[in-house]
């Protein structure tokens, strides 16, 4: 098979994916913002925190949450009635961080899109801990998801927040290596559909190049952390046009792995959530208990 026939069946590929698996809309600009914070009840340094971060989804523009995290086996339900205090940031419309106690945060002068720059939200995530954590000698864990990993990593490289005693930080399938998909959605113009994002996603983008060459910076603010890494070999088909490894449909094996990692955990035959109304088959990672029962273990200090 040609290069051009490999490239046009890739582009249609992608099509699909994008239209059965993101439901994909022309996003519009973002404009600067001014953080503006609505906090109550009291911080308590008694109990842990738990930071849901949510993937890139363009259809979920307008003030969607992270509802990956309460579909399937509900992540976060379950976290919380394990006990912790569980918060669900949200970045596509108004940027929030609501926890289960009542604490929240929000920036109502933030509008984002699909469009909006990935360090943007990520300093939206830093300002967002540092206005509710600092100082107040608490316990937090992450779980980011997806793009909501590059997100979260952006953050804590750029956010060294001092009180915040940040234990554990799960990456669940993110892509710190891009996706092809990104890079094949670029090459073909489709990102002008989905997104600023995509392209900063893509394989060998700045914005990745970058993230890597800092990655020493939250190692270093965050010295006592354990660094978490989930990732998945669903394999589908069509990974043979975009991947040269194991990968999840979206995103390989390398590159999830590829900024390194405490402890890794790969999940068998487990596809990305996004594709969940294009595969017809299979499980998302949402909707398997052992990623669950992993994350419950590894935030009680079990690897």
């Amino acid at each position: 098979m040609n290069k051009k026939m490999n490239i046009f069946i890739a582009g249609i590929t992608l099509v699909l994916l994008i239209g059965f698996g993101f439901s994909a809309f022309v996003s519009t600009p973002v404009s600067q913002s001014t953080a503006q914070n609505h906090a109550s009840p009291m911080v308590s340094s008694g109990q842990t925190y738990v930071i849901l971060v949510h993937g890139y989804n363009p259809a979920n523009f307008n003030g969607a949450n992270g509802n990956c995290f309460t579909t399937g086996t509900d992540t976060y339900q379950t976290l919380v009635s394990h006990g912790y205090i569980t918060g669900m940031v949200s970045y596509y419309g108004e940027f929030t961080l609501n926890f289960s106690n009542g604490l929240s945060y929000t920036d109502s002068s933030y509008y984002g899109t699909s469009n909006t720059p990935i360090q943007d939200i990520g300093s939206e995530l830093g300002t967002a801990m540092n206005t509710l954590f600092a100082g107040k000698n608490v316990n937090v864990d992450i779980f980011a998801y997806s793009m909501g990993g590059l997100v979260t990593l952006y953050s804590l490289e750029n956010y060294k927040i001092p009180g915040m005693n940040l234990q554990n930080v799960i990456f669940l399938a993110t892509p710190f290596d891009g996706s092809p998909l990104a890079s094949v959605a670029q090459y073909l113009g489709i990102s002008l559909v989905t997104g600023y994002q995509t392209d900063q996603m893509s394989q060998g983008s700045s914005f990745l190049s970058s993230l890597d060459s800092n990655t020493y910076l939250a190692v270093s603010n965050y010295a006592t952390t354990t660094w978490i890494v989930y990732d998945g070999n669903y394999n589908p088909w069509w990974g043979y046009l975009f991947f040269s490894g194991s990968n999840d449909g979206v995103v390989s094996d390398h590159s999830a792995t590829y900024l390194g990692y405490n402890y890794l955990y790969t999940f068998s035959d487990l596809h990305t959530a996004s594709l969940d109304s294009f595969t017809w088959s299979g499980q998302s990672y949402f909707q398997d208990q052992s990623v669950l029962n992993t994350a419950l273990s590894n935030f009680g200090g079990s690897y």
